[in-house]
């Protein structure tokens, strides 16, 4: 009985001394991840006859395959800037890798891990445009943002006068731009590079202005601060293993943007 008793006590912390990411394996969320991405970002999140590629997309895949998941059971769902908080509260994604910034207002709804990635809010213009050099020029500009993104506050506190349009995606800004139906595009640099360089036609140009400071996390469900800490090592170790840097060229090369990829990499808890 005692020689049991003592088998019973040494079991109780060996049960915990497994890998925290042993809670998360295949199965545990579900037989299938869902992972909400951009469809229309070049560089971040793109779909195409049903392939994903992009910075977001290799970081989920990374990610996920961590967590325990083959790339089979991965299940990606286009996400809006407008409907990512929602779809997390209902339950519709178990994450969101969206070029997802990290704010105040949106850690109250979900939680993030991360950061991995810095951008900068940039304005997109047409190439023969001299008028607009950076925010300070927006005064009485159509200036197009995509709704649900943190460009169309920013703009309205650094260019009150300036005139925002909302629209639901950013691909829908290029194209009022391209029209000459706005002045100007607002959004993170990496993105409107991307949009630029695929979708531009070679006549849009970025201003090369940043005038804010975003920080990317992966965004889950609020309440369950162990999945963000099991999120934050796989990124950690995304890092140390060169595969982010690897992510992060391919992506850049892929929309002909030029970054620095040391100043452009967060560690989780870098915020």
């Amino acid at each position: 009985m005692a020689a049991a008793l003592l088998a019973l006590v040494l079991a109780v912390p060996l049960s915990g001394c497994g890998r925290q990411e042993d809670r998360y394996r295949a199965g545990s969320i579900g037989p299938k991840i869902s992972v909400g991405i951009s469809f229309d970002q070049p560089g971040l999140g793109f779909a195409q006859s049903g392939q994903y590629r992009g910075l977001d997309v290799d970081v989920a895949q990374y990610v996920v395959h961590e967590l325990g998941y083959a790339e089979s059971q991965i299940v990606f769902r286009q996400v809006k800037p407008a409907d990512r908080e929602r779809m997390l509260e209902q339950g519709q994604v178990d994450m969101i890798v969206a070029g997802y910034s990290i704010t105040q207002e949106r850690q109250k709804l979900v939680d993030f891990a991360g950061p991995y990635l810095a951008a900068g809010q940039d304005l997109l213009v047409r190439r023969t445009q001299n008028d607009i050099a950076g925010v300070e020029d927006l005064a009485q500009k159509r200036v197009c943002v995509a709704a649900g993104s943190t460009s169309g506050a920013l703009v309205r506190s650094l260019a009150p006068q300036a005139q925002v349009q909302e629209r639901e995606e950013f691909p829908e800004c290029v194209t009022a731009l391209l029209s000459g139906d706005t002045d100007a595009a607002s959004g993170d640099d990496f993105a409107l590079a991307g949009l630029a360089h695929v979708r531009g036609g070679g006549q849009l140009r970025l201003v090369g202005k940043p005038f804010s400071n975003e920080h990317y996390g992966i965004g889950v469900p609020h309440g369950d601060p162990e999945l963000v800490d099991v999120i934050d090592q796989a990124l950690k170790r995304m890092m140390r293993d060169g595969s982010f840097k690897a992510a992060l060229g391919r992506a850049s090369k892929s929309i002909g943007y030029s970054i620095d990829a040391a100043a452009r990499t967060l560690r989780p808890g870098d915020r």
